[in-house]
């Protein structure tokens, strides 16, 4: 307990000394001097250079994922990109990973519900070989038996692991109940059953539906000028079909109160509490992050205050707000012991309404502290300044909100805290609780 205690406070504690260092010191990451070229297929490059030790990363953002999955077909999306790095005409799948690893760096593959990604990173004088090997893998994929037979496995194993776990087993029957009647009740990996069945033709057929320009947002970070690397850029990603694209809308908004209570072997309870939220381009959006921080962000949350220090309720308790271009939610969870599972459900729907009666600047000034000096401490690595960049573009906030966000977070007041408290939370909500 003493251990736990000690990484929460000192890491509170580096995070208020670097947003303080932030301000006074450190430039501002992202967004500065960013290139944007919309190629004529409608693929968007975006680019930045950097000054350092001859690094460079990217992300490739396809819009599109798990949501797309046909029914019957459920985590194809997911397999599809794992399938990408298992083999292509010209590089195997070692071959592929040797180029990245061998240059210092990495590539990888995601896939979450509203996109995907291919990620990487190398020295600048590897970037010529890395963008042939990723030309191959997007023209060529091999998508080969044997790997997909192992890779249904890895992903059946994964989804059977989440079972076993408490929160993540909780998270999949929230899904259920705050997404109803949309593909967003699905994870990612897909359903154990029609991963099973998923061939190679269905991962060709996903990988034409992607492989379109409208899709594809690729942000570059590095040691490099843009007008270096240019035509090695246009020759990847030219070559991809010209075709727009436009996010599907999905919509189910959560009235009145509704908990599904869930059996399952275990020392613990869990409980997650959904409240809608904002979508990425709402108005409330940004305020809805700080409501966030003050509920359920580190040990100096109200969450955190209420129900572990003063009532001694929970192992694990907070909230998040993931952010969403379709039907966005505010999520608090708490882990307890079993006979503490309907005191902590009451204590967790009590200081979400405690809002309702007003927030101090203290609690701001502290929420903001936190939201702002994570997101610089992730700008550290040309990783993440490339997945940020992309980021933003890809859920249509634009590419600046990675200059902006620090502001768009510090100009959110009191009002409008409680003004997109009472947008939001009054309305309802739905939980899971798993217990034994």
């Amino acid at each position: 307990m003493n251990k736990y205690y000690f990484k929460i406070y000192t890491f509170q504690g580096i995070l208020g000394i670097f947003f303080v260092f932030s301000i006074f010191i450190l430039p501002s990451f992202g967004g500065d001097a960013v290139i944007k070229n919309v190629l004529p297929n409608k693929v968007t490059i975006l680019f930045k250079q950097t000054e350092g030790e001859g690094i460079i990363a990217g992300s490739i953002f396809i819009k599109g994922g798990s949501v797309e999955d046909p029914a019957g077909k459920k985590g194809l999306t997911n397999l599809t990109l794992s399938l990408l790095l298992k083999g292509s005409k010209n590089f195997s799948a070692f071959e592929i990973n040797k180029v990245f690893e061998d240059s210092g760096g990495y590539i990888s593959t995601s896939v979450g519900e509203e996109y995907s990604t291919i990620e990487f990173a190398l020295r600048t004088e590897d970037f010529e070989k890395g963008m042939e090997v990723i030309k191959d893998m997007i023209f060529n994929p091999l998508f080969p038996e044997e790997k997909l037979q192992m890779e249904k496995k890895n992903v059946i194993a994964q989804i059977r692991a989440k079972k076993e776990e408490g929160f993540s087993y909780a998270f999949d029957e929230l899904r259920k109940e705050i997404y109803k009647g949309t593909p967003y009740e699905y994870s990612p990996l897909g359903v154990e059953k029609d991963v099973s069945s998923i061939t190679v033709k269905d991962l060709k057929k996903r990988w034409s539906e992607l492989l379109i320009g409208g899709r594809f947002v690729v942000s570059f970070v590095g040691d490099m000028q843009y007008s270096e690397v240019e035509s090695k850029i246009k020759d990847v990603f030219s070559r991809i079909k010209d075709a727009p694209y436009t996010f599907p809308v999905y919509s189910y908004d959560i009235f009145r109160r509704k908990c599904k209570t869930v059996k399952r072997e275990g020392a613990q309870s869990t409980i997650l509490v959904a409240y809608d939220a904002p979508n990425a381009t709402d108005k409330g959006y940004f305020s809805m992050k700080v409501l966030n921080g003050i509920l359920g962000s580190g040990f100096t949350s109200r969450l955190f205050q209420e129900l572990r220090e003063k009532r001694g309720l929970a192992y694990a308790v907070g909230s998040f707000f993931p952010t969403r271009i379709n039907m966005g939610r505010l999520i608090a969870y708490i882990g307890t012991a079993p006979e503490k599972t309907e005191d902590s459900l009451k204590g967790i729907v009590q200081v979400v309404k405690s809002i309702e009666k007003g927030v101090k600047e203290e609690e701001i000034k502290i929420a903001k502290e936190k939201i702002i000096g994570h997101f610089l401490l992730e700008h550290q690595t040309r990783a993440k300044q490339a997945w940020y960049l992309g980021w933003f573009e890809t859920i249509g906030l634009g590419y600046q909100m990675d200059k902006e966000y620090p502001e768009k977070i510090n100009k959110v007041n009191k009002r409008d805290i409680l003004d997109v408290w009472k947008d939001y939370i009054p309305k309802g909500y739905r939980c899971v609780v798993v217990k034994p």
